[in-house]
C-alpha cells in the first residue's frame, strides 16, 4: 500500500493522473487505502485509466504482486454504461453497479430510508434476543444492552444520521431487552425508561440514548 501511495502521488505531481479535486481550495484525491483494499478516484477518461494500468504493471515489476482485475470493478459516476463497458474492458475488470458495499458501508444508497438500515436492526436484535435476557439478571441485560450499543450500530451511526424512526426500532428492540418483555407477558417496569438512559452523574443508570450516541459520534468529524 506505500508503494501504491508513493507511485500515485508521483503520478499525479506529474500529471500523469487527474485525481478529484475538492472545492474551496481543498486537496485532490487520487486513492483511498485501507488493508487490503484500494479505490482509485480521478476524472473520467482514458487516460486516467491508462495510467492505472502501468501502475499496476509497475507495481507488479517491483513487488512479484500480481493484481487480480477480475476481482476490481469500475464505477463511473454519470457517465453512460456502455462507455462505463468500454473502459472497463480497457482495464481488463468488471464493471461496477451503484448501490455497492465497501468496507462493510453502503455507497450510492439514500440513508435516510429506513429500508438500508435493515442489517444494522437484524444484527441489533439478534444480539439482543428475548432468549438471552431469561437468563441473564437486570445488571447482566443494562451491561449487555451498553456493550452492543457501543459495538454493532456505531460504526453506521458515526457515518450516518439515522432516521428517527430506526432510532425508535433500535430503543424498542433495548426496552424489550432491559424490561424482559415476550410477546405474551412482560416483567414489572420498576424505573422510567429516562431514568435508565440518563448519566449516572445526575442520578440515572447510565445507559445512554441512541440518539444521542449517533449525535456525539457524527460531531467527532
Amino acid at each position: 500500500m506505500e508503494v501504491i501511495s508513493i507511485f500515485m502521488n508521483r503520478a499525479c505531481d506529474m500529471n500523469l493522473f487527474d485525481g478529484c479535486h475538492l472545492p474551496n481550495d481543498g486537496p485532490c484525491i487520487s486513492h483511498l487505502c485501507y488493508a487490503d483494499d484500494v479505490l482509485f478516484i480521478g476524472a473520467w477518461s482514458e487516460q486516467n485509466v491508462l495510467a492505472l494500468n502501468r501502475l499496476l504493471r509497475w507495481l507488479n515489476l517491483v513487488s512479484s504482486l500480481k493484481i487480480n482485475r477480475r476481482k476490481s470493478n469500475l464505477f463511473g459516476i454519470g457517465v453512460d454504461d456502455r462507455e462505463v463497458g468500454w473502459l472497463a474492458r480497457l482495464a481488463n475488470c468488471e464493471v461496477g453497479s451503484f448501490p455497492f458495499m465497501h468496507l462493510g458501508i453502503p455507497i450510492g444508497v439514500n440513508m435516510k430510508r429506513v429500508m438500508f438500515w435493515k442489517p444494522v436492526l437484524e444484527k441489533f436484535s439478534l444480539k439482543l434476543s428475548k432468549w438471552k435476557a431469561k437468563y441473564l439478571s437486570f445488571a447482566g441485560r443494562m451491561t449487555l444492552a451498553k456493550s452492543v450499543l457501543g459495538s454493532l450500530p456505531s460504526y453506521y451511526l458515526s457515518l450516518f444520521a439515522a432516521p428517527k424512526g430506526i432510532l425508535n426500532k433500535l430503543e424498542k428492540i433495548r426496552r424489550e431487552f432491559i424490561w424482559e418483555k415476550s410477546n405474551s407477558w412482560h416483567k414489572l417496569r420498576w424505573l422510567r425508561w429516562e431514568l435508565l438512559t440518563k448519566s449516572k452523574k445526575i442520578g440515572g443508570m447510565g445507559l445512554g440514548g441512541i440518539r444521542g450516541f449517533n449525535l456525539a459520534m457524527l460531531l467527532k468529524w
